[in-house]
């Protein structure tokens, strides 16, 4: 069953590479539906990790480097985010200094729509509401995106996407997936 998963989730990122979108981790089928991805509503070290980081995107590529954690294991050119973000799996690539997370794969889309909508909250609570806008965008065509909400800063390029990916395992089972990009200012 895991290898079912775990090429089923490959799948849904192929589709996502495809589609033009940079993917930072291809181990994200961990082989686990998980049923317990519901983040808290107060603060927590991973809440305010995700609102500096956002800060940090902004301020470009100098200001990522304490964000570097160890290497990971699987993925040579990445580092894992340190620290990290609650709920997600997250890497700094180390060349071009993008962040990529994604959650476990969820059974429901409620459990994604949750996980979904807190990391919009909290980034809508972290970031200068002068300079950062967040928009929710229809998902291009040809992706397995459901979902999409991308916050722009007006002052520079930088951008972070949040999407929900759904995609069905070889046994028919549904199952979902939340992914963040933050590109920082070049």
């Amino acid at each position: 069953m895991k290898g079912k998963i775990l090429l089923a989730a490959l799948w849904l990122v192929g589709c996502v590479v495809v589609s033009g979108i940079v993917v930072a981790s291809l181990d994200v089928g961990s082989g686990q539906l998980r049923s317990d991805i519901h983040p808290s509503s107060e603060t927590s070290p991973g809440n305010s990790a995700l609102g500096s980081l956002a800060l940090a995107l902004s301020s470009g590529k100098d200001a990522m480097r304490p964000f570097r954690g160890s290497g990971s294991e699987n993925l040579p050119e990445k580092d894992r985010l340190n620290p990290p973000i609650a709920g997600m799996d997250c890497y700094l690539d180390r060349i071009a200094t993008y962040v990529s997370c994604h959650s476990s794969l969820v059974e429901t889309e409620e459990e994604a729509v949750t996980l979904f909508t807190w990391l919009i909250d909290e980034l809508r609570g972290a970031l200068p509401s002068d300079r950062w806008t967040g928009t929710r965008k229809e998902p291009e065509p040809g992706t397995a995106s459901i979902r999409r909400y991308i916050y722009d800063d007006q002052n520079s390029n930088s951008h972070i996407d949040i999407d929900i990916t759904a995609g069905t395992g070889p046994g028919g089972q549904s199952f979902y997936m939340v992914a963040i990009f933050g590109w920082p200012h070049y």
